[in-house]
């Protein structure tokens, strides 16, 4: 008896705080409004202000990366182009392919639909058997392999299709889920990772 009296007393004070705590948010968000509900022409002329200032950094921002061959599935033909771009560039998806494998056309398919909404990362393919010595380099022997390249040091390479279900049929936007858990493409929109905006 007395160990469920104890049991109710606490369920009672939580209760309490929970209310109290819900009682907090509702007060503070009373304030926003209020605050919103109070803002004269000079106030908005302000925020309007700041996003044009913030859209336009994110143009320009936007055409630095596509003059740098970002929003397209890129190709690199020697080791050299790739080794440049890894080096040019924050972050790099590379598929490493074969024409005569129909996952690699599937891979290829998924990433070139994520390469022209996601400017910030540089994505590109490189043919492992005519690309000499590049997939020997990195241990490629499976493919398609997709190497996820940032700071010029590969951290991680998706191998197969294990991560998308271990299946052909799986969605772009699985693609683009795996792509941004491991940081190569902000799923929030693609100027948020790097400008702050």
């Amino acid at each position: 008896m007395a160990h469920m009296d104890g049991v109710a007393a606490q369920q009672e004070m939580l209760e309490r705080q929970v209310i109290a705590a819900a009682e907090i948010v509702e007060q503070e968000l009373d304030n926003e409004i209020a605050k919103a509900d109070n803002m004269d022409e000079d106030d908005l002329e302000v925020i309007r202000r700041k996003r044009l200032a913030q859209l336009k950094k994110a143009k320009e921002q936007k055409e630095k990366w596509a003059a740098k061959g970002h929003g397209i599935m890129n190709e690199f033909n020697t080791p050299q182009e790739f080794f440049q771009a890894c080096k040019a560039n924050e972050r790099c998806v590379v598929h490493f392919y074969r024409d005569a494998t129909d996952r690699c056309r599937i891979m290829d398919q998924h990433l070139t639909k994520i390469a022209a909404k996601h400017f910030e990362t540089l994505f590109a393919k490189v043919h492992a058997e005519k690309v000499e010595g590049l997939a020997e380099q990195f241990n490629i022997i499976m493919l398609p392999t997709v190497m996820l390249i940032e700071g010029g040091k590969t951290h991680h390479s998706i191998i197969g299709f294990d991560e998308f279900g271990g299946t052909d049929k799986f969605p772009t936007s699985r693609v683009a889920e795996v792509l941004g858990e491991n940081g190569m493409i902000n799923l929030d929109g693609m100027l948020s990772a790097d400008s702050g905006l």
